[in-house]
């Protein structure tokens, strides 16, 4: 079962002319697959110019597909994945508090898909070697959110909800709890 975000845009930089959404499902307790679309007037979206696959750094600069699960005690991680193959992850104790680079067991699978007036990034993950989520009786949040970057530079960030003032993903507003049960 799938469960489907739309996202709205933050109202200090809202993006005309775009529909974002993510749809989540939980293959099994530490296998998450999550499928972002774009619709509307992709061709002002600022894409990679480069593709490579691996670690990235700073994608959150660029155009970019996040997603969030947090525990409800607080901890959570925050997964970055770029149109251009390249991904990052990290752990936190708590709200911004205590950020670690994670590593996963293994790469990300990534597929993006581009036609007239659709961007779609696919990832699937195995969480399996993160210790933060490693009892199946944890009750999780999630918050998936995605920043485009603009051919005319300007920036639009899209979450379930954000909090007054600026645009920020790892508030609470953002994350809704998970109540998928795993196969």
């Amino acid at each position: 079962m799938t469960i489907t975000y739309t996202l709205k845009p933050h109202v200090d930089n809202p993006a005309a002319n775009f529909l974002v959404t993510a749809a989540v499902d939980r293959k099994s307790q530490m296998n998450w697959r999550v499928v972002y679309e774009i619709a509307g007037a992709i061709d002002q979206i600022s894409l990679p110019m480069h593709f490579s696959k691996g670690v990235g750094v700073r994608l959150w600069e660029e155009t970019c597909f996040e997603f969030f699960i947090r525990r409800l005690d607080g901890q959570y991680i925050e997964l970055n994945f770029s149109p251009s193959g390249q991904w990052s992850c990290f752990s936190f104790k708590d709200y911004r508090v205590g950020m670690d680079d994670l590593r996963l067991a293994g790469e990300p699978k990534m597929l993006t898909r581009s036609s007239m007036g659709k961007l779609a990034l696919e990832v699937s993950v195995d969480l399996a070697k993160v210790k933060v989520f490693d009892r199946s009786d944890l009750q999780l949040q999630v918050s998936p959110t995605v920043v485009i970057k603009m051919k005319d530079q300007r920036y639009c960030y899209f979450a379930i909800d954000f909090p007054d003032g600026a645009a920020d993903f790892h508030h609470s507003y953002g994350f809704r709890l998970f109540e998928m049960r795993c196969e």
